[in-house]
Parts: structure tokens; C-alpha cells; sequence
């Protein structure tokens, strides 16, 4: 059977809920390999972009459409909180969708997104791939799916090893010490802040030698959001991965700012994954969402490091599309 190329916008549904998702599919004379996308942390939206970044040119989307080219289709949403599945005001009823945010329920927006492309005659194999945070949810689904006749294998990219406060608290440290902050100093602020995090209803630490801790601990206080906001900050991210033995493509990027390449070399040994079933690469001249940059983070300033997310000037670093073609199609 012959299908044509497909771009569509859609509602995938859950009790509760809807995800707002672009499928993107391929001209093939069968079924094609499909990829359930998962983005990263926040309001990350189904391109990639941010309302916390500037740009609007997504590598999400970039990518949906490069392996579209390649004959991989693929699913991309704005999950719960991102892009246009935000509450639209302050007001309680709005806000109320994100009350039902946790682990288990990002876990489930992947298998909606998983069961919709399994639907598809234009289908075949499906496998799950997510980006930094989305790794982590992406790889808790992958367990969840792995005996269904129609799952693929995980693709994890740039995902964190260690839980997200760590991460974050490594992050921030070369931050500040890059801006030319007293060591000692900033090591002393993190380590209150690190000790106040872990009292869910305790008194706000002194932030003001660490502002980028501010949104975290924001994050993690708000009434709303607070149960997902802890419950995220603390998951060990290779816990899930003890658990399975699926196929795995498991990225990083040379050119990383936020998450080295030590955690995917963690994330490739935790997985309980035959050796010659899991694939580990590294894509070189490449940022965190894997826009090309030939410069190493050291290199440039933080405002310079973010520009190259979202901007016009950055295609998808060379690589990355041919690592992701050539895993879902040696099935």
C-alpha cells in the first residue's frame, strides 16, 4: 500500500486532558517508522521553543520535518503546561490543569501519543525519543510499551543521569564561577540552597548570589505545580532504565552548556539493554538541542549559548538526523 506525505494538526484525547500535536508523515510504499517526540523541561513546546527563550525556530520541528524528508514520520505535542496547552489565566479553573501534573501523568501523555501513530496504517514500528527532561519520561513510557508488538526502542538525547536538582545545581555553579563569582562563595550559597530544597515547607534560602536557583525554587513552592516540581527535581533518571531491554539510541552533544556527555555514557551502562541492542553516539559541532555550534560552551557567554536555541542562524547539527534514520530503520 502507498501512502502520501502528511502534515496535520490535531487533538489527541485523554480523560481530562488534550494535547495539542503536529504529525508529520512521510510518502512511503508501506508502513514507516514513526517517533513519539518528547520535549524538554518547563514550557518547552512541541517545536522546542520556549516562552523563556527568545526565537521561535525550534529544533523539535526542525527535525520532525528533516527525517519526514527520510521517510520517518513522527508525533510532537505540547504537553500539559506548554505552547498552546497552557492555562489561559491565573484563575483557579484554568490553573486547575496543571494540578493533575506528575510523573505517572507525563508517562501518560506519551502513550497517548504512542497509541494515536499505532492507529496510523502509515505506521509501523513506533519508538519513543526524549529530549534533556523528556528523557526522562520518555524512558519511564518506553518500560510501559516494550512488549507491545508495535514499539520500537528508546531514543534518549542529552538526557540527565543525575536527578534535576543536581544537574542544576552543577549548572548554576559554572554559571556563576564563569561570571567571575568568589568560589567559596557560591559553593556556600548552593549548599544552603541545596539543604532548603529538601524541606518542601520551609523558609526561602538567600538566593541573591544565585538567581538563576530563583526559578527552581519558585517552581517548586508554587501551590500549583509543586507536587510535579518536586517530584521532578529529585527523580533518579536512570531508575526506569534498570527496567528495560528494548532497543536504545542513546545521544549527546559535543557542545552541550547544560548536560555533559558523562550522563548519556550513564544512562548507555544503566540501561538493562543487550550491548549490541543499544547504539551510543555523539554528535559533534552541536548544542544542547542539537542546533550546530563549533564553539565549546567555555567559549562563549550564556547569552550567547541561548541565542543559538531558537534563532534563525543555527540549522540541526550535521549528524543527528542520520544517527536517528539509521537506528529506526535497521530493525
Amino acid at each position: 500500500m502507498t501512502f502520501a506525505a502528511l502534515t496535520e494538526e490535531i487533538l489527541v484525547s485523554r480523560p481530562g486532558y488534550v494535547l495539542p500535536s503536529t504529525v508529520c508523515l512521510p510518502a512511503s510504499d508501506g508502513p514507516a517508522p514513526c517517533v513519539v517526540f518528547f520535549a524538554g523541561s518547563g514550557p518547552t513546546d512541541r517545536d522546542w521553543t520556549s516562552p523563556l527563550l527568545s526565537g521561535r525556530n525550534g529544533s523539535g520541528a526542525q527535525l520532525a520535518i528533516a527525517l519526514q524528508t527520510r521517510g520517518v514520520g513522527s508525533i510532537r505535542f505540547d504537553k500539559v503546561g506548554s505552547g498552546v496547552n497552557m492555562p489561559k489565566s491565573n484563575a483557579p479553573a484554568d490553573l486547575k490543569m496543571l494540578e493533575a501534573l506528575s510523573l505517572a501523568h507525563y508517562v501518560d501523555e506519551v502513550v497517548a501519543e504512542f497509541d494515536e501513530l499505532a492507529g496510523r496504517e502509515s505506521c509501523g514500528r513506533i519508538y519513543l525519543l526524549g529530549h534533556s527532561e523528556g528523557s526522562i519520561h520518555a524512558s519511564s513510557a518506553a518500560v510501559a510499551k516494550q512488549a507491545d508488538p508495535r514499539f520500537g526502542g528508546l531514543i534518549s538525547l542529552s538526557g540527565p543521569s543525575r536527578s534535576i536538582l543536581e544537574t542544576a545545581i552543577e549548572q548554576i555553579r559554572s554559571i556563576r564561577l564563569k561570571a567571575g563569582d568568589d568560589a567559596a562563595t557560591v559553593d556556600h550559597a548552593l549548599a544552603a540552597f541545596r539543604a532548603a530544597m529538601l524541606i518542601p515547607d520551609g523558609p526561602a534560602p538567600d538566593l541573591s548570589a544565585l538567581p538563576e536557583a530563583v526559578p527552581i525554587w519558585q517552581a517548586t513552592h508554587a501551590p500549583v505545580q509543586q507536587k510535579v516540581a518536586r517530584e521532578l527535581v529529585f527523580a533518579d533518571p536512570l531508575a526506569a532504565l534498570h527496567s528495560y531491554w528494548g532497543r536504545a539510541l542513546v545521544g549527546s552533544a559535543a557542545n552541550d552548556a547544560q548536560v555533559p556527555g558523562s550522563d548519556a555514557d550513564a544512562i548507555f551502562a544503566a540501561l538493562a539493554t543487550d550491548l549490541e541492542s543499544k547504539t551510543r553516539v555523539t554528535i559533534t559541532s552541536a548544542n544542547h538541542v542539537y542546533k550546530t555550534e563549533p564553539r565549546a560552551p567555555s567559549t562563549i557567554s550564556p547569552s550567547e549559548i541561548v541565542a543559538g536555541y531558537a534563532d534563525d542562524n543555527h540549522p540541526l547539527a550535521d549528524g543527528l538526523v542520520d544517527a536517528i534514520v539509521s537506528f529506526v530503520t535497521a530493525d
